[in-house]
């Protein structure tokens, strides 16, 4: 069985922090509960870590800061940004300056705790609109004549359609809920797809499925 994530919540709101508790209870070992950035960076030495941070949080500098340079280099953090009016121009941010996700940090429970399930197997959270947008800017820069690539050899009917329908935003429970499959068998297909066409997130596959890479 797979070990829960040691998390650390970063936030000055109370009702906040509560509901992350009450999204992640059961899937990871609270460590602490920061509420400043200096609290935060103190923390953050070096021990396998996943962050929840939010936006809003006292002292927290630009992603192009050295602090967050520093910070992020380190492979044993993985941080996802939240924000209480999230937009995609600050999610695109976010990632690019290496967070592993970015979202609403009032999402309801079920988000958020597939949101750590995603970025706890190593993957890279996007988004539904964020990843719909993501493809129709790499489609128009996308050289035309590319020839087809058939990114499905090699995978089983099942796993192609679970693979469909999470290139196009479906969650977990959404396609669990289209295949009539639990979500603990979308997530065994989408490990096995990532596998076999050798990539490592939902990115990557909606990327590969859409001829764009």
């Amino acid at each position: 069985m797979t070990a829960a994530p040691a998390l650390l919540l970063a936030s000055r709101d109370p009702g906040l922090i509560a509901h992350w508790k009450r999204a992640f209870d059961g899937q990871g070992q609270v460590l602490r509960v920061v509420s400043s950035f200096a609290e935060l960076s103190a923390c953050l030495q070096g021990s396998p870590l996943t962050v929840w941070l939010d936006l809003d949080l006292p002292g927290t500098p630009a992603w192009k800061d050295a602090q967050w340079q520093a910070l992020l280099r380190q492979e044993s953090l993985r941080l996802v940004a939240t924000a209480s009016s999230p937009n995609d121009e600050a999610a695109i941010a976010a990632l690019d300056a290496g967070c592993v996700g970015y979202c609403h940090a009032f999402a309801d429970v079920a988000t958020l705790a597939q949101v750590l399930q995603v970025v706890q197997v190593g993957q890279v959270w996007v988004g539904k609109n964020l990843m719909h947008r993501l493809l129709h800017g790499a489609r128009a820069l996308a050289p035309s004549g590319k020839p087809a690539v058939q990114w499905d050899q090699g995978l089983t009917q099942r796993e192609r359609e679970v693979a469909l329908l999470a290139a196009n935003g479906a969650s977990n429970s959404d396609i669990a809920t289209e295949c009539g499959i639990s979500e603990r068998t979308v997530k065994a297909h989408l490990t096995a797809v990532f596998a076999k066409i050798n990539i490592t997130d939902r990115l990557q596959l909606a990327l590969r499925v859409h001829g764009i890479s």
